[in-house]
């Protein structure tokens, strides 16, 4: 079942060796070719262009006391977010959890800081060394009547880690900071989502994008998600009741958890409009199976890059561009669609981990995966084996 695994703290990943014959995948390497809209060249959220994706991951002991924990950061416009901010907006599907810096997002429309994603006890500690970085490297925050607001959101990782050790570093968070990237993003059980798990398998960060044609005009949708939710038997993809058909891998079902979406685009949009994109990205979730339990945190933050607004401006008024609301809809689609695949991708790229007091969270079996969607005439042609 398990892949050899290598641990290290301060790295990209806790990767699995890629010449074993149980190496993860994505979904469309699978043959799982979820909607119509074509992804970006990654069909990642760093297809968005300015968007870098950096992790830290920190596995440290085995049994009792061990840990499974980590950041994601994601740097919204070539890490100038201090210095051009960019129209925004917040949703709470199910509010049982915590995003810091969304008040301001809320009233002013505009996000001013990078976003952090970990697990829900190692929020104040990456708050404190996210604030020390904006501090760093924007000269008008060095003075004390300056505030800054930075965007830390969190699910609870507890089943593989013993959170209350709280071993997570300001140079951690600086680390993933300085390894956050465009290209390709690691997936699965990585960063902020190395002691997630989702459907009753190990769950952590996935992402996927779409294209989308507006008007004569070439746009992109993107969306990050950090997945610790759902039970089992609620898992579909691509409307097949995965869940319900895999059998064995001790299933035991977890504590009602939590989920973080960020979606990103191109296209020029207003705070109001990005609120419904933010809406729709719960639309792409409930395509899942997932059905937003009590007790969950559900929560997402959308923004454009379409428009990049001075934090200073020299004059009183900013000039910027918008879809108009009769245009929008294939934004939705392309949303809903990449959400979906996002939260897919999270689960076919994660590996088996164990973690606190032995606990177990098996990978998605794959081959059981293909053979379930085979039996219901949802696998492309010619990826079967």
């Amino acid at each position: 079942m398990s892949s050899k695994l290598v641990f290290q703290r301060n790295n990209d990943s806790i990767h699995p060796d890629r010449s074993s014959p149980d190496r993860r995948l994505r979904a469309r390497e699978m043959g799982i070719i979820i909607g119509d809209l074509e992804p970006g060249p990654l069909n990642a959220i760093t297809d968005v262009e300015g968007v870098r994706v950096g992790h830290t991951t920190i596995s440290v002991g085995d049994g009792k006391g061990a840990v499974r924990t980590g950041v994601t950061v994601i740097l919204p416009n070539d890490g100038r977010i201090t210095e051009e901010q960019l129209c925004a907006a917040y949703f709470s599907l199910n509010g049982w959890g915590e995003m810091t810096g969304v008040a301001p997002i809320e009233e002013t429309g505009k996000l001013s800081t990078p976003i952090f994603l970990t697990g829900t006890y190692n929020v104040g500690i990456v708050h404190t060394a996210a604030v020390d970085y904006l501090r760093q490297t924007r000269l008008d925050a060095k003075d004390s009547t300056n505030t800054l607001t930075p965007v830390v959101a969190e699910c609870f990782d507890d089943f593989l880690s013993d959170t209350l050790r709280r071993l997570i570093t300001r140079e951690d968070v600086f680390n993933a900071i300085k390894k956050a990237k465009s290209g390709p993003v690691e997936e699965g059980s990585v960063g902020g989502g190395t002691g997630m798990t989702s459907f009753g398998f190990k769950g952590g960060i996935g992402t996927s994008s779409r294209m989308v044609a507006l008007n004569g005009e070439k746009f992109v949708v993107g969306v990050l998600v950090m997945t610790n939710t759902a039970n089992r038997d609620q898992l579909r993809i691509d409307g097949v009741p995965v869940g319900k058909e895999i059998k064995g891998y001790g299933y035991k079902e977890g504590k009602t958890k939590s989920i973080i979406l960020i979606a990103a685009t191109t296209a020029p949009l207003l705070p109001f409009q990005l609120k419904k994109i933010a809406k729709h990205v719960a639309l792409g979730l409930a395509q899942t199976g997932a059905i937003s339990q009590t007790g969950s945190g559900d929560i997402i933050l959308a923004f454009s890059t379409g428009n990049r607004i001075p934090a200073e401006p020299a004059g009183s008024f900013h000039k910027i561009r918008s879809v108009s609301d009769f245009w929008i809809s294939p934004l939705y689609q392309g949303t809903v669609e990449a959400t979906q695949e996002a939260i897919i991708n999270a689960l076919t790229a994660a590996q088996t981990v164990v973690g606190r007091d032995g606990n177990t969270a098996y990978g998605l079996p794959l081959d059981q995966v293909k053979r379930i969607m085979k039996k219901y005439n949802r696998l492309k042609d010619g990826y079967f084996e």
